[in-house]
């Protein structure tokens, strides 16, 4: 006799509704993290304008400490030019600095100024402020389940924690 733990289940993919059910996740998860990233908070930070790019350095360089700019790029899955253009922004709204390399002086090492840290607190207080009004009503159950089966998602998707 086989116990039910060595029974395999039945692929997901094969149960009634899957593909439907794939379908409103997708929506729902992107309807999400359209509302959590477009807070008005991001287009504008003590009257200069913040988009998701910039945090998105900001973030990686945060969590990291001093990157060169290949590495932040590398980081974000992007193109150095790419990278490139937001880092002078950054640069020049004062957010970010730049030393040179102890390792090779012809590279520079970006991090982030503790202006660029004020931005990046600020941003993520408003996304908790946002996430705390919508979730009033749940339970500190209903928060663990949704904060382990989201962690659990990002994991199977391989995704890196989110530095923004």
């Amino acid at each position: 006799m086989t116990s039910p733990r060595s029974v395999p289940a039945a692929p997901a993919a094969t149960h009634p509704g899957y593909l439907d059910r794939l379908g409103h996740l997708e929506r729902v998860l992107f309807t999400v993290g359209r509302t959590i990233a477009g807070l008005r908070v991001e287009r504008s930070v003590a009257g200069q304008p913040v988009d998701r790019a910039g945090l998105a350095v900001l973030g990686a360089l945060c969590e990291s400490g001093a990157l060169r700019l290949s590495e932040v790029a590398s980081r974000l899955g992007l193109d150095v030019s790419t990278v490139s253009r937001q880092v002078r922004a950054l640069e020049d709204r004062g957010w970010l600095t730049r030393a040179p390399d102890p390792d090779d002086r012809r590279a520079a090492r970006l991090a982030v100024s503790d202006p660029g840290r004020a931005v990046l607190r600020a941003v993520r207080a408003a996304r908790c402020d946002l996430l705390d009004n919508a979730l009033q009503d749940w339970t500190d159950r209903d928060l663990a389940q949704l904060t382990d089966l989201l962690t659990r998602l990002s994991d199977a998707l391989g995704a890196e924690p989110a530095a923004r």
